[in-house]
């Protein structure tokens, strides 16, 4: 690597930008045609700094001072090697202190601190690092996982916002620069970042593969929050990515699914962000290794339909309370009483129903709209919509409701219908003689009088043989 910048006549670590200037440079004094072997020389070392693999994974150092500093350095790197987090700091320390020239004992330094913990040393540290070369993107990198760590958050996001203008796009960086930009409701920028991610032109390894679904989940859930207008993108590399990468992603698709169910509800029918999330449930189904991810993906599914009519503020709380009784009974996983949920769910469908017929016109409305906009969940109460359609046969049904109503009012006390409509429980159970009452029940003051006990009224007989029969 050396080699290559030398020939170039750069210095170790010079940016993208630089390179192809230098390189530019060096063709126009030895062309091919005057200097074929420098050429060729000059093109293979820009071709191999060029190449994003070869591309080092951290900081460029300068050539160590002394044989000793090479030595302590091997014994770092033994130390790191076998995980043996506190001689690794303190040779650290120790090299730093004899060799204060040598910058990359200060860096493994600053690595170590952090492993072991001493964040506010590592801060510090890596503080006096950035200070020696601001302009090193690396520096800047370390310096913002430092003050994360510490809980530096504008701190951090200062220095990730540096480092990122230095041409810093690593993985991790640009998740930990995102999260940040999240927790400070910096959406844009946060969708921004993620994005760039997860378009990086290479071809990701297993390992990789987590890495990338949090970033797909901050992006699912930033735009929401943000309201970014950059879901027909996120979707579209999304169901790419699923669809390239679907044998290492299968464990993480039933996550991926229910957060677009969450987080999509605002899409509309028929757009091409709503084809896009039909068509990422479909091929999630396709890669279910059982049952149990089956049933996962299916539920994400009707969940994604239901919570778009939940975010439709043109439906009203009646019709939506319906469609939300079916979801709930629908995912009841309670099996104990079950004929006590049955009632239940009868006595509430029947409430909401009687109270739909009070409001059928507004009712009728709002289904036109389910059934245009949400046909999915149209199919739930389409059977009641046509019964509320046929206007003559509206009060046979709503007698016989008031029958089902009257029998299951006992069990569950007024439901919405008697709440919202007294002069319809007036007409269905009779007067009420004892309007402003409590409707609990008599308890008595004293103990009650025994058969054989002397009786109160004081004539000295047994009660039975005195008051009682009176």
């Amino acid at each position: 690597m050396n080699t290559d910048y030398r020939i170039l006549g750069l210095k170790q670590g010079a940016s993208q930008a630089e390179i192809k200037k230098a390189y530019f440079k060096m063709v126009r004094l030895h062309s091919p045609e005057s200097d074929p072997k420098k050429f060729q020389e000059i093109r293979k070392a820009y071709e191999h700094l060029t190449n994003a693999k070869n591309k080092p994974d951290g900081p460029v150092f300068a050539p160590l001072s002394e044989p000793l500093a090479a030595k302590m350095l091997k014994q770092i790197q033994i130390y790191r090697k076998e995980k043996n987090l506190t001689l690794y700091r303190n040779a650290c320390e120790e090299a730093w202190e004899r060799f204060p020239d040598d910058l990359q004992f200060l860096y493994l330094l600053i690595m170590a601190q952090r492993r072991c913990g001493n964040t506010g040393k590592a801060v510090k540290n890596a503080e006096l690092l950035v200070s020696k070369n601001p302009e090193n993107k690396w520096f800047q990198m370390v310096l913002s996982y430092s003050y994360r760590e510490r809980g530096f958050t504008q701190k951090a996001l200062h220095s990730c916002a540096k480092a990122y203008e230095l041409g810093c796009r690593e993985p991790d960086f640009l998740i930990m620069y995102a999260n940040l930009c999240d927790n400070n409701r910096l959406y844009n920028q946060g969708v921004t970042l993620l994005l760039e991610l997860v378009s990086l032109d290479t071809r990701w390894s297993r390992e990789d593969i987590p890495n990338l679904i949090e970033a797909y989940c901050g992006l699912l859930s930033m735009n929401y929050y943000g309201h970014t207008g950059s879901l027909p993108e996120i979707l579209d590399k999304l169901h790419k990515f699923l669809t390239q990468y679907n044998i290492y992603a299968k464990e993480y698709i039933p996550r991926i699914t229910f957060l677009i169910a969450n987080a999509c509800m605002d899409v509309r029918y028929r757009s091409a962000s709503y084809e896009f999330i039909l068509q990422i449930f479909e091929d999630a189904q396709k890669t279910c290794r059982s049952e149990e991810e089956t049933t996962q993906i299916q539920t994400a599914k009707q969940l994604f339909h239901f919570q778009r009519v939940l975010a439709d503020s043109r439906i009203g709380d009646t019709l939506l309370s319906y469609l939300e009784l079916f979801h709930d009974f629908h995912y009841d996983e309670d099996e104990d009483d079950e004929e006590d949920d049955e009632m239940l769910q009868k006595f509430s469908i029947t409430d909401l129903q009687l109270c739909m017929i009070q409001e059928r016109e507004d009712t009728l409305k709002q289904a036109e709209m389910i059934r245009q906009d949400h046909p999915e969940e149209y199919e739930k109460i389409a059977g009641f919509i046509q019964k509320l359609e046929d206007k003559s046969k509206v009060p046979l049904f709503k007698e016989q409701l008031l029958k089902t109503y009257k029998r299951l009012q006992p069990y569950f006390y007024d439901g919405q219908f008697f709440e919202r409509y007294p002069e319809e429980k007036i007409l269905a159970m009779g007067s009420i003689i004892n309007k402003g009452l409590e409707s609990k029940p008599y308890t008595r003051s004293t103990k009650k009088i025994g058969r054989n006990d002397p009786c109160p009224c004081g004539s000295g007989k047994k009660y039975k043989h005195c008051c009682m029969n009176k």
